[in-house]
């Protein structure tokens, strides 16, 4: 397998309208494909900058900004599918508050030259999600990817600290793991590397963590 993947460092923005944030991630997404990445791995949670544009109530309530946030959930994958299939690469969107069956998941939208390819929820929930935000975990199906260049999964943030799910994908056919991820310290960060590394020692596979 030859691939270039660019895994974002990613920087929370604030914006004014969509129209701004369009174009930021056009131009984050079309520097990496400049330089050849045929992967790019956005960090979990980058789509909570989203939450700039809603209303002075919601952005002064946790729970309401996730809410909030689904009025732009179909514009958000829009934009991605037009990205990915304009730049023929493979995107990892920034992970997304979805709302389904009566209760808020936190989803990675996955991309590819034809549009949507498919997405992966997290299954293990940080205290701060469930207990802050009221974010659950979604559902508990794993997946794997098929680009040209190989089979992928993605483990968002805390779910690559623990080995049953990167080695059922990789039992499975990936061959790379991706890791978004978001945290508030570096302790934190550091607290997900150590799991990514670990898993690409356990599973002889490769890992790849996206941070903001």
């Amino acid at each position: 397998m030859t691939l270039t993947l660019a895994a974002a460092q990613y920087p929370i923005t604030e914006f004014s309208d969509f129209a701004q944030w369009k174009r930021h991630t056009a131009q984050w997404v079309g520097d990496a494909a400049r330089r050849g990445a045929r992967l790019l791995v956005f960090p979990e949670y980058g789509s909570m900058e989203l939450a700039s544009l809603l209303t002075v109530g919601e952005k002064a309530d946790l729970r309401k900004q996730v809410g909030g946030l689904s009025r732009l959930q179909d514009d958000f994958q829009e934009i991605f599918a037009e990205l990915a299939r304009q730049w023929e690469a493979t995107i990892v969107a920034p992970s997304f508050p979805v709302m389904e069956a009566e209760k808020m998941v936190n989803r990675a939208y996955i991309f590819g030259p034809k549009g949507l390819a498919g997405f992966q929820d997290k299954f293990f929930m940080t205290r701060f999600e469930n207990e802050e935000w009221g974010v659950q975990s979604g559902q508990q199906t794993l997946k794997i990817f098929e680009a040209e260049w190989g089979i992928f999964g993605v483990q968002i943030c805390y779910d690559v600290e623990f080995p049953l799910g990167t080695a059922l994908m990789c039992a499975a056919g990936a061959e790379l793991i991706v890791a978004p991820s978001c945290t508030e310290t570096i302790r934190g960060a550091t607290r997900v590397h150590v799991g990514a590394r670990a898993r690409a020692l356990e599973n002889q596979c490769f890992v790849a963590v996206a941070q903001t």
